[in-house]
């Protein structure tokens, strides 16, 4: 991994801002040389960007119904982020994905993105600035419940509600951990934990109903062996 650039011109970040209001900064910004890249989005939003991140990673989930295939690769990189967040790493990704040039249609997407993001923050999420949100302690365990959420989310469950339940709990944690709200993080624990009760209460039909899935592709492995 390549660290991204600190010393990259930038908007500067206001954490007296909400996350909305520095995306429109630095929508309003000039691109730098090598054009924006998520690790330098990362670094002009003071690491807050990666929660803009993960939730935008949780979007596809947020109905019951989502595009099958998509959980694996997108809830991985929620257990990379989140495990970077939980022990105190910077907020970035591998240089393959962190450092490739967005294209410009990106800063379109980024401002749709900053409004629904500010519909939400005025909705849901209150800047308490709860002080025990920033004890290292807190953030590790936080970060480690959304990495487990990431693990719930990337496993290959052909089972109603097990991409929708796990990406609910991350969406939650998400939001409360960027604002530092010390009553939404209890709504994000409750939701996660009562995803795996979820998981644990179908297991044995959700092993079921995945074997039966994935069928196919277990004959060609065998027939292929």
């Amino acid at each position: 991994m390549s660290e991204p650039s600190l010393t990259a011109a930038g908007p500067v970040y206001r954490p007296d801002q909400s996350l909305s209001q520095n995306l429109q900064a630095i929508i309003a910004a000039p691109p730098p040389p090598g054009g924006l890249t998520l690790n330098t989005l990362f670094v002009w939003t003071g690491g807050r960007g990666l929660f803009l991140f993960i939730v935008l990673l949780c979007l596809p989930f947020v109905l019951p119904a989502s595009i099958p295939g998509l959980s694996t690769p997108l809830g991985t990189v929620v257990v990379v982020l989140a495990l970077r967040l939980a022990f105190g790493r910077p907020p970035r990704l591998p240089s393959w994905v962190g450092e490739k040039p967005l294209p410009p249609r990106f800063r379109q997407a980024l401002a749709g993105s900053a409004r629904v993001l500010g519909a939400i923050e005025r909705l849901l999420v209150r800047p308490r600035h709860t002080a025990w949100m920033k004890w290292r302690a807190a953030r590790c365990v936080n970060g480690l419940m959304m990495a487990f959420m990431g693990f719930y989310l990337a496993l290959p469950l052909a089972i109603p509600f097990t991409n929708f339940l796990p990406a609910y709990g991350v969406l939650f944690l998400a939001l409360s951990m960027m604002e530092d709200d010390g009553v939404l993080i209890w709504v994000g624990h409750a939701v996660s934990v009562g995803s795996v009760v979820y998981l644990v209460l179908v297991a044995d039909k959700a092993v079921e109903l995945t074997l039966k899935y994935y069928e196919p592709v277990l004959h060609w492995l065998r027939g292929w062996l």
